[in-house]
């Protein structure tokens, strides 16, 4: 039987949680919904901190849905119950501001913001300006991939708070309940539709990907939002043997790339005029090929660049 743990946790946290929760429209497997808990929130809160503080708490199976995907097909996601969304909000703003500043200045996704998206794809396009080739990468099925011990064991380097560890990895490891009510339980993976997984995906890959090229490859840079990832080479060879070593490292930690949307790319335009099969590629949204464009002087000409 486990022991009762006690946590000094402040009605602070839940209470600002509570508030950034307000309006979420979250319906997970009990019905419940904010409403319901605004009725009391006092109530709640204080039922809430005791089984935070008594380490009881553990987060209700996600409501398992599916969505479409924008190119097609259907994308599988779990939906908290409301007060699993508020324990989420608790524990991302715990982790957040001890994890930022460990994030690559290349890697945006863990801001989740537009502004973030657009300055990677600003940052792509200058950057394909300056260097002939990319890697465009893309892991399959990430999501369902990420290693739940090896995710918490990067977590401990960083983290010495016992109750946000304890919760984070209670969490990360709750199961899925179907439409019929049958539950999966997974020892990977992070679902989709909760708003912790999303930073922890992206600190997942910081220890995967960006450390890694930082120590091997620092003279490379890079865009990743999440698992989407765009690398800059000078040469085909270059590019060639980077792309090679890459899937080396993720194939080590159980990650494939995409094998369709995986691919190296030439940046032809006005100047550079080679003929390679791949001179386009998508890249959050964002189409990237050489364009037809004028300069100042009235000079027409084409160069690679996203739109």
């Amino acid at each position: 039987m486990e022991r009762a743990r006690r946590f000094q946790i402040s009605p602070r946290l839940i209470r600002e949680a509570f508030r950034q929760s307000r309006k979420t429209k979250v319906v997970g497997v009990d019905g419940q919904t904010i409403h319901d808990y605004k009725r009391n929130p006092a109530k709640w809160m204080r039922e809430q901190r005791e089984q935070l503080c008594s380490g009881k708490y553990r987060p209700s199976p996600v409501r398992r849905v599916f969505i479409p995907k924008r190119k097609g097909g259907l994308r599988a996601i779990g939906i908290p119950t409301v007060k699993d969304f508020i324990v989420q909000t608790m524990l991302k703003n715990e982790l957040y501001p001890r994890l930022e500043g460990l994030f690559h200045p290349n890697s945006y996704g863990h801001r989740q913001k537009q502004q973030a998206r657009e300055e990677a794809i600003r940052t792509a396009g200058q950057r394909c300006l300056r260097y002939d080739w990319a890697v465009v990468l893309d892991i399959r099925s990430f999501g369902d991939s990420v290693d739940h011990r090896l995710l918490m064991n990067m977590l401990r380097q960083h983290i010495r708070n016992p109750w946000v560890l304890l919760y984070t990895q209670r969490t990360i490891k709750s199961p899925e309940k179907t439409k019929s009510g049958a539950l999966i339980r997974k020892k990977k993976g992070l679902a989709q539709g909760n708003k912790l997984n999303f930073l922890l995906g992206n600190f997942y890959l910081r220890g995967i990907f960006d450390n890694w090229m930082q120590k091997n490859r620092p003279h490379i840079p890079f865009e990743r939002y999440t698992d989407d990832i765009l690398c800059h080479c000078k040469t085909e060879s270059e590019a060639k043997t980077l792309l090679k070593q890459i899937r080396r490292r993720l194939k080590a930690h159980g990650l494939v790339v995409h094998p369709d949307k995986t691919k190296i790319v030439y940046c032809k335009d006005g100047t550079r005029k080679g003929g390679y099969p791949n001179v386009s590629f998508e890249y959050l949204g964002s189409s990237f090929r050489s364009r037809r464009v004028t300069s100042a002087s009235g000079k027409t000409t084409t160069r690679f660049a996203p739109v």
